[in-house]
């Protein structure tokens, strides 16, 4: 038999056996690795075919460099402000823990666009509202700054697009309202 498995979860999850291990191959490939596993991760997934292992590790270290590009703008903008870069973090930690961070959107089973009748459009509203008043004052505080962050304009131009709206949609109170 042959599989992928790449892990996700670092040196941490390693030495604490809570890797994600990300099975590609066939389901008895799977079910003859799955115990052994198990001792090193708490969370196993089964992607599918050999290579889909592979193909779920690249999704989800996209999604984990990306964000790294962000927190960059992030912490230019607070440093601009003259914000602890540290206590920034321990809130960001402190606060991902609770709302799940970018993991939070993460429970469609497709990334088609929303229907109006389709449950996720309205739980959604209320993020992609505050993204819109939020992304805007933090796009007012950088142009004040004279911080550039163009990856918060593209946020801002293309969240209810990444939350599975239709092109152009905007939530009814998504705008900005001015900062003082």
């Amino acid at each position: 038999m042959f599989a992928d498995a790449p892990v996700s979860g670092g040196a941490m999850g390693a030495e604490a056996g809570t890797l994600a291990i990300l099975f590609g191959g066939s389901e008895a490939a799977f079910t003859a690795i799955e115990q052994p596993f198990r001792l090193m991760g708490s969370e196993l997934v089964h992607c599918g075919p050999v290579g889909k292992g592979t193909a779920f590790k690249l999704a989800r270290n996209m999604l984990h460099f990306i964000s790294y590009t962000a927190t960059d703008e992030a912490l230019r903008l607070a440093e601009a402000a003259s914000l602890s870069l540290q206590d920034l973090g321990r809130v960001v930690r402190h606060t991902d823990a609770i709302t799940g961070g970018a993991g939070a959107v993460m429970h469609r089973d497709n990334a088609r666009n929303l229907t109006e009748d389709d449950p996720w459009w309205d739980i959604f509203q209320l993020p992609l509202g505050l993204a819109g008043k939020d992304l805007g004052h933090a796009l007012e505080m950088a142009e004040r700054l004279g911080v550039d962050v163009p990856m918060a304009r593209y946020a801002q131009a293309n969240i209810g697009a990444a939350l599975g709206y239709p092109t152009g949609y905007r939530a009814p109170d998504a705008k900005p309202d001015r900062v003082g």
